[in-house]
């Protein structure tokens, strides 16, 4: 009980110190706050009012999110199909703007099931419909999307070219596909022993592959689907090592004061312009549009 109260009465300290230094999506805490605050006036879904109002991203989330926030509202949206991304996006979208509806998919049944709970808290879920399916699953028939949303996801995926192939496939012409992994100078592959998801096989010593980094070459197999991004930004580790003791701290300490993430994140991640200049980890998010019928692709646009 200390700990939630501790929460509420040091975010906006924290909130404030994190928007002088820079911080990304510090502007989008704002619709947080409000979409928080409504939830926990229809009350049931007390933890996420809580973390919409004192944590709602942490570390590079909030990168992710401002990117994913303004180049998903700079263009005219009506139909919406987000693979898997954290359901805050989604929802938040949903919530700005009453036209639109979403196509929600997330192979993780119980994750899903919060994310359904929340939705219809919030009166949205007469606009979305829940697929349990993998996104390899959907047919390109079944519909066509002019907005495609994939945040953090890719990465995690055995068949990454197969689940890009699918997205496209999907996405309407004239559409905008929004992706982001996580990258570095050299590409490198992750495994885990904790089957956080419960979707893959382990192999004979009990492991499951977790996730990749992608460097230059693997972000190519990327652009051989959907051509160069029409925009992208790099937010990334100013120290080696950073984004790792973060991990280890928060995994290892139940009390871990997440509403100290907007401020931490500043301090801990900066803006590059290559992957080449990355000294660890890092992120890649980006904007795909895809060509009208009997138009060819644009040459990618500078980072953003």
């Amino acid at each position: 009980m200390v700990h939630l109260i501790l929460g509420v009465v040091l975010f906006p300290f924290y909130w404030l110190g994190a928007s002088i230094a820079g911080a990304p999506a510090m502007l989008l805490r704002w619709r947080f706050l409000w979409f928080g605050i409504r939830l926990l006036l229809r009350g049931g879904e007390y933890v996420a009012a809580y973390r919409c109002v004192v944590s709602p991203m942490d570390s590079v989330r909030h990168f992710e999110f401002d990117f994913f926030w303004r180049r998903a509202r700079a263009g005219k949206t009506a139909h919406l199909l987000d693979v898997s991304s954290p359901r805050l996006i989604s929802l938040m979208l949903l919530d700005a703007q009453p036209e639109l509806s979403a196509h929600l998919m997330n192979p993780d049944a119980k994750d899903l099931a919060r994310t359904v709970s929340i939705a219809k808290s919030m009166a949205l879920e007469r606009r979305c419909t829940f697929d349990c399916r993998r996104v390899g699953e959907l047919s390109e028939k079944e519909s066509q999307y002019d907005l495609i949303t994939c945040m953090s996801v890719l990465e995690h995926i055995v068949d990454d070219f197969d689940a890009v192939q699918a997205m496209w496939g999907m996405l309407a012409p004239g559409g905008r596909l929004l992706i982001s992994v996580p990258c570095a100078a050299t590409a490198l592959d992750e495994y885990t022993n904790l089957d956080e998801y419960e979707l893959l096989e382990k192999d004979s010593q009990g492991f499951v592959f977790w996730q990749r980094y992608y460097d230059d070459q693997r972000l190519a197999r990327i652009f051989a689907v959907t051509g160069r991004p029409a925009c992208y930004a790099i937010f990334g580790e100013r120290v080696a090592g950073s984004y790792d003791e973060d991990v280890l701290a928060k995994r290892s300490d139940p009390n871990y004061p997440h509403w100290r993430d907007c401020f931490a994140t500043a301090r801990t991640y900066t803006v590059y312009r290559t992957l080449d200049e990355l000294p660890g980890m890092g992120v890649i998010a980006m904007e795909f549009l895809k060509p009208l019928d009997g138009e060819d692709a644009e040459p990618g646009a500078a980072n953003e």
